[in-house]
Order: C-alpha cells, then sequence, then structure tokens
C-alpha cells in the first residue's frame, strides 16, 4: 500500500500526533508522511496492509527507537533474573 493509498483512506495527519505531514519530495525530512506499521511483523509473513497508516518521518523513528530502548531494558531484565535464579536467590517478582 503506497503513501498515497494510506492518505486516501486516513488522511494527512500523523497517526501519533496528529498533526499535518508534508507529502512533497524529496520524503527525507522529519515532517515528511512516511508508512508505519502498526505491528511488528513475526518472521516469515507478511505485513498487513490493514496494519499500516501514515507517519511523520521523525514521529515513527522516534516510536521505533522507543521499542528498541524498551527491548534492551526487557532483555537486560531477563539477564538480571536468570543469574538471579542460577544464585539461588528468590526470584522478587513471584513474591506473594
Amino acid at each position: 500500500m503506497s503513501v498515497q493509498a494510506l492518505r486516501s483512506s486516513f488522511g494527512p495527519n500523523c497517526h501519533w500526533c496528529g498533526l499535518a505531514m508534508d507529502f512533497a519530495e524529496p520524503r527525507d525530512r522529519p515532517e515528511s508522511a512516511t508508512i508505519e506499521h502498526l505491528l511488528d511483523a513475526p518472521l516469515g509473513s507478511l505485513r498487513q496492509p490493514k496494519h499500516r497508516r501514515l507517519a511523520h518521518a521523525d514521529c515513527n523513528r522516534m516510536r521505533n527507537e522507543f521499542k528498541l530502548r524498551a527491548e534492551r531494558e526487557f532483555q537486560a531484565w531477563i539477564a538480571e533474573r536468570i543469574a538471579r535464579l542460577a544464585n539461588g536467590r528468590a526470584d522478587p517478582s513471584s513474591a506473594a
């Protein structure tokens, strides 16, 4: 699904901030319209057109940066939990 098709379906505003986007070329500016994939595609599957929206290039980039940061924090938490349990210490998240 193209930027223009998504614009026809959802309008000219960013899915995340709600402000108008720039549809002119070139498309590498912070306010340019980009295709945002609302759901990450599982390995081996196709991205569904129904999960696409338009977002500013900056909004799209920042969302991805926040998702990556959250994933790194979660992986660090998992590593700490595994180390804690391997050393025989109680898991504080399972205390009732």
